[in-house]
């Protein structure tokens, strides 16, 4: 079955993520045609997006991203500029093969606060493998940027249980 319309991609998706047992919420936007927050990995506390952007015709957006540690802002703040766009440069091109994009969102002081990103696609590329590979690749970007940053500067504290939001 071809895929030509928002309804169609919608039905479609929810489908898949319900047959393999995701938690699936529906999120009112007025910009989407359509926008779940779901589990993933299945039944964990990690939370990916799927939309469907209204000024987008056709494509398919997998969102996912992860919060700095508090602790690690406050190292981060300690490196000298040149340290600090070092460590970032080798996140930047350890990413730059991926097949999805990220977007390090830094503060007036140069410090990262968040790390985001996101695989798309459009309707003539949505099948249950290419949902479940972008969900997949985003999912080991966070990881990827979680032990980058435990790497250099030791594990966190960690938020308690009811915490969704993952921290690097």
């Amino acid at each position: 079955m071809e895929i030509t319309t928002p309804a169609q991609a919608k039905e479609l998706i929810k489908n898949w993520l319900v047959e393999n047992h995701h938690s699936v919420v529906e999120v009112k936007d007025e910009n989407v045609n359509f926008h779940f927050e779901i589990d993933y990995p299945l039944g964990s506390l990690k939370r990916q997006r799927v939309l469907q952007p209204k000024d987008y015709p056709g494509l398919i957006v997998l969102l996912n991203g992860v919060a700095i540690a508090n602790e690690h802002l406050e190292q981060l703040k300690t490196l000298a500029e040149e340290q600090r766009d070092k460590f970032y440069s080798e996140i930047r091109k350890d990413l730059l093969f991926l097949d999805n994009s990220y977007d390090m969102n830094l503060d007036e002081a140069g410090i990262v606060k968040q790390v985001q990103f996101s695989y798309e696609f459009y309707y003539d590329g949505l099948t249950k493998t290419k949902l479940y590979e972008g969900l997949l690749v985003n999912h080991r970007t966070l990881l990827y940027i979680v032990t980058k940053f435990n790497d250099k500067f030791g594990v966190p504290s960690m938020p308690s249980q009811t915490d969704t939001v993952g921290n690097a």
